[in-house]
């Protein structure tokens, strides 16, 4: 128990009666449960900050690394084909999410955390010694993503065990490193792939890896609520029903068209703006600024959530990410305006993943919440595997137009945009209603 808090009572009863989350108000949860802050709090928040700049933040750098391949490494291979290895990262994360979350809420985050950053580590050093492209796919691809999956449902979760009124803020800073990170990364690893050369590059990236987990380790504890440990853990919440199925089926389709750009905007830029010199930073400032504003974004996003109503912007996120590769990538033809629509689309274009945790806490409850986000995460999987890559078939029957890319990923994102309109609407009819 931690200094300064004070029992009630009746602390446990309340506990399991204000946790039982029912489409997500927070009148009966006792205030002590949720300290809201403080520097123990804020240490918290930046450890899973540190660990969503690696963990996520290697699948939002993973152009850079496409386009290296696909120019110097494996230059015969389609760009469709070197997606698949982004996507397989990103699908084997988000399956491994579900069943870790579970196992993280059952035994403890930090055990589960500390083994996901040993194996992980271990990939990206095996990584470094690759000469292969089935290589490639199985330590950057599938063992990566399995094991970095294991902690992410659990540093998306850890703030909730901290704070309530500023939750979607805190949790929001907790994701915003795989945006931030993932553009500082992408301007130091080009220069390594360049000057050191791919295998000295990466073993000098993994060693940055390991220095920041072991940081992040050590900032991160848990906060468990009084009567955690007689609650009966579930793999799915009691309260499954339509509005569970809706936030999961938006999730699931919407993803397909979101990381599209992520993928292809270093690849845009040299097609779109043959004038630069295909080895300046300048090819990938339009990544940066996408992963920066994301991070960025993600912060924005969590305080609006406070203020708004996570469903809310849960929604926004999705349908602005839309709009903005139907209207602005579209006919981004300029090397200007494709850093705009990188800016635009890294502010708006990510929220939804920072706030699944909140909508999960909000409609569902607090406990076994890793395991609830794992689930949702767990519905990114087709979309994170394919969605990118079929972005590339796309482009490619379509006789490189990029256009067709474009008005596919939007399309995707917005018809997934439409699906939390259910669940938005069920907690309440009324247009401009918190939710």
């Amino acid at each position: 128990m931690l200094p300064g808090v004070q029992l009630q009572p009746d602390a446990n009863a309340n506990t399991a009666e204000g946790e039982k989350g029912s489409l997500g108000t927070h009148e009966n949860v006792p205030e002590w449960t949720y300290p809201d802050g403080g520097l123990r709090a804020w240490l918290v928040v930046l450890g899973c900050a540190t660990m969503s700049s690696t963990c996520m933040g290697w699948g939002l750098v993973w152009g850079v690394f496409q386009d290296y391949y696909h120019t110097n490494r494996f230059p015969d291979t389609s760009l469709s084909t070197l997606s698949l290895v982004g996507g397989l990262f990103s699908f084997s994360m988000n399956c491994a999410a579900y069943f870790f979350g579970g196992i993280g809420d059952r035994y403890g985050y930090k055990k589960m955390i500390a083994i996901s950053c040993l194996l992980g580590y271990l990939c990206l050093l095996a990584s470094a010694f690759a000469t292969k492209l089935y290589q490639i796919f199985l330590f950057q691809g599938c063992l990566l993503g399995l094991s970095l999956g294991i902690s992410m449902p659990l540093y998306m979760a850890l703030p909730s065990q901290w704070f309530l009124r500023r939750r979607g803020l805190a949790t929001g800073i907790a994701v915003c490193g795989s945006g931030i990170g993932g553009g500082i990364e992408s301007l130091f690893v080009r220069p390594l792939l360049s000057h050191l050369g791919y295998r000295n590059a990466m073993l000098v990236y993994c060693n940055i890896y390991a220095a920041l987990w072991i940081v992040a380790w050590f900032m991160m504890a848990e906060r468990r609520a009084p009567g955690y440990a007689s609650i009966q853990k579930r793999w799915l919440p009691s309260n499954i029903g339509p509005v569970f199925y809706s936030i999961a089926l938006s999730v699931f389709v919407g993803i397909f068209g979101y990381l599209s750009p992520y993928y292809f905007i270093t690849t845009y830029v040299k097609d779109q703006v043959p004038s630069l010199d295909p080895k300046s930073i300048l090819v990938v400032v339009p990544l940066v600024v996408m992963n920066i504003s994301g991070g960025i974004g993600r912060i924005v996003a969590g305080q609006l959530a406070d203020r708004f109503g996570p469903i809310n912007m849960f929604f926004t996120s999705f349908f602005l990410g839309a709009l903005s590769q139907l209207f602005i990538w579209t006919f981004a033809h300029t090397y200007a305006a494709v850093i705009a629509f990188a800016l635009v689309y890294g502010l708006v274009g990510c929220w939804f993943l920072g706030l699944l945790p909140v909508v999960c806490a909000q409609l569902f409850g607090h406990n076994d919440l890793a395991t609830i986000t794992g689930f949702m995460v767990l519905a990114n999987s087709p979309g994170q595997l394919s969605g990118a890559s079929i972005g590339g078939a796309v482009f490619a029957a379509s006789g490189g137009n990029w256009r067709a890319v474009s008005l596919y990923s939007g399309c995707t994102m917005l018809l997934g945009s439409s699906f939390v309109l259910y669940a938005r609407f069920s907690h309440d009819k009324r247009i401009w209603a918190k939710v």
